[in-house]
């Protein structure tokens, strides 16, 4: 849980790079990449991520221009590089603006859970990192290169 809105604002921007930075390596064929027919498709996964975002700041009380949960899939990996940008950038300048310490501890409603917005907020880091792992095997499944993550991949070594 942050309980520090600088800790939380650090770690946002190193997951929102991270994102970003899988993002771009992926090609428009890959975004059809799934383990089955019956899982997401890389594409669909990469756009769950990065819609969430919007999704989980409105959970905190935030409104989001062009950010929510279930917004339309980009056709391609431009586009989603571009929104994906456009939403981390709109929903920092959000949270910036308007977190504060004492509001981390503030509770508020999960889908019907309540929980201190601090913990929200790390849910949402844990939700991306979480799908960026599954991300990451489809990208190997697609002869993608993997950027550094908490670390180097073989790619980077």
């Amino acid at each position: 849980m942050f309980r520090i809105k600088q800790d939380f604002i650090n770690q946002y921007r190193m997951e929102a790079n991270t994102t970003i930075a899988c993002l771009k390596e992926l090609t428009d064929e890959s975004l059809d990449q799934a383990v089955s027919e019956l899982d997401r498709t890389l594409g669909e996964i990469a756009w769950h991520v990065i819609s969430s975002v919007g999704g989980f700041a409105e959970r905190a009380g935030l409104k989001v221009e062009g950010a929510t949960f279930n917004s339309a899939k980009p056709e391609t990996v431009a586009e989603m590089v571009s929104a994906a940008e456009e939403i981390y950038n709109n929903t920092l300048a959000a949270y910036d603006a308007s977190l504060t310490d004492e509001s981390l501890i503030e509770d508020v409603d999960f889908f019907g859970q309540n929980m201190p917005k601090g913990h929200l907020l790390y849910s949402m880091i844990a939700h991306q990192a979480h799908h960026r792992g599954q991300m990451t095997v489809l990208m190997r499944q697609a002869d993608l290169r993997i950027p550094p993550i908490y670390g180097p991949s073989r790619d980077t070594q």
